[in-house]
This record gives structure tokens, sequence and C-alpha cells, in this order.
């Protein structure tokens, strides 16, 4: 009731307001979770399997397939891993590139049920349809890398002649972040929701995730005594972490679509 009260008109504030409020209110914390371990679960063979198919296809070299922004972030422990497993074992075959395919739909999958229980609706696509749409998803994640990986060549080659192509590249990676925010949206939510909505939820969750990396860049290392008081595993804590806010963060903009169905139901009534 509490929240329902926040929806005075029909206002993306309001709908804002209400879903901070839903995710203090609900359960949140608790998708996020899960997302999070699905994700350090299934993050290593889904970038295993998008830099085979980068690698094998399109002969990329290994650092040339993770932007540097990205690369020096939290994730940074779990591609040097990656490095480290192609390095010590060469380049993975077709058939472990399936089995890894297979194994990174946990990420999700863990998505796709959290936006479901947020929401109180049940996905009524059947357990092929579902998989393969996830499994869509991922392929259109490496078409990204493509584009992303093409972009950044060609922006290399031009950029003598005309200098002022180094803002296109410095926009490259918040680019790519918000295409994959729409991607998210879009494909995993189990209702119809206009690409309007999506595109305007896809923003506001942008820029909270800009903020929110940030911060917690700053407090890691300023603040905070991970790496005293875990040690070695202070990176696999401090990953867990970072992708755990940025989940509950993501499920925000599911809570706005939330709202905005409240609302609507409110009027019907």
């Amino acid at each position: 009731m509490i929240c329902k009260s926040l929806l005075k008109s029909r206002s993306f504030f309001r709908y804002v307001l209400f879903s901070f409020c839903d995710a203090i209110k609900s359960d949140y914390p608790f998708f996020a979770a899960s997302i999070a371990y699905f994700t350090l679960m299934s993050i290593i063979p889904l970038f295993i399997f998008l830099f085979f198919l980068g690698m094998v296809i399109f002969q990329i070299n290994f650092q040339d397939l993770v932007p540097k922004e990205i690369f020096n972030s939290p994730l940074k422990p779990i591609f040097l891993q990656i490095e480290q497993i192609i390095n010590n074992s060469g380049l993975i075959s077709g058939t472990a590139a399936v089995v890894m395919l297979w194994f990174s739909r946990g990420i999700f999958l863990s998505f796709e049920r959290s936006f479901c229980e947020i929401l109180g609706v049940e996905n009524t696509a059947g357990f092929f349809y579902k998989h393969l749409v996830i499994i869509l998803v991922i392929f259109f994640l490496w078409i990204l890398m493509f584009v992303f990986y093409s972009a950044k060549y060609l922006i290399a080659l031009l950029l003598p002649q005309f200098p002022l192509l180094s803002i296109a590249s410095s926009l490259l990676v918040p680019v790519l972040l918000f295409t994959i925010l729409v991607s998210i949206y879009y494909f995993l939510l189990p209702i119809n929701v206009p690409m309007k909505f999506i595109l305007k939820i896809s923003t506001f969750v942008f820029l909270l995730l800009t903020i929110f990396e940030k911060v917690f860049v700053w407090f890691i290392f300023n603040v905070s005594k991970v790496s005293i008081l875990y040690g070695s595993f202070a990176a696999v804590i401090i990953f867990l972490i970072w992708i755990y806010y940025s989940a509950t963060v993501v499920l925000v903009g599911v809570g706005i679509v939330k709202a905005k169905l409240t609302f609507e139901e409110e009027i019907k009534e």
C-alpha cells in the first residue's frame, strides 16, 4: 500500500519512486543475489564461448576483444583467468564451445526468472522456446562484440585523418552497455512493453549504473579493506558485490515496468 500511494499520476518520476520503494519492500535483494551467483558460475563459460567465436572466425587477438574500460573494471580477474585458460590449454574445440554455450545460460535464466517474480507473471513460453531465445540473445551479444571491434578498428584507421573521431571512440563502450540493457529488457521481459518505454528505462538504468560504477570503484580503492580481509579471495568478493548491486539496479528497471502496470490496473478499477 505504501508503494501504491506513490502512484498518484502517470509520470516516469512516480514510477521510479514506486520502483525504489518496491525494491526495499519486496525480494529484490534475493533476486539480485541469485543473478550474482549464476553470473559467477556462468560468466567464464559465456566469455570463453564468445571469445572462441571471435578468435576462430575473425582471428581477433584476445586483448582486442575486451574494451579497456571493461577490462579494468571489477571483471578484470575473470578476463585474466580466461586468458590463462586459453594460453594453457590452447583454443577450445567447437564441441567444447557448445558445452560453454549451454552452461552460460544461467545468467539469462536467472534474469528471466527474476523478472517474472517481480512482475508476478508466469512466462508462458515452453522450455524449448525459452532456451532458444536465450541462446539467440547470447549470439546477439557476440554480434555486438564483433560490431564493437569493427567500429574500434575503423576508428583507429581513420583517427589520424579525422581527430574528432576520438569522441566517437570514447562513446563505444557506453553505447555497447546501453544496447545490452535494451536487449535484456526487450528479450527477457515476460510481457510486451513498448520499445519507447524500454528505451526510457534503459536510459535511466544506464545512468544509475554509470554513477554506481564510479562510486563503487572509489569505495573499493579508498575506503574498503576487502583486500586485507579476504586476501587472494578479494577479487571474487569484489566481483560478487559489483554484480549484486549492478543486478539490483537492473531490477529497478523492471520495478518501473511493474509501477506502470500497477498504475494502469488502478485506473481500470
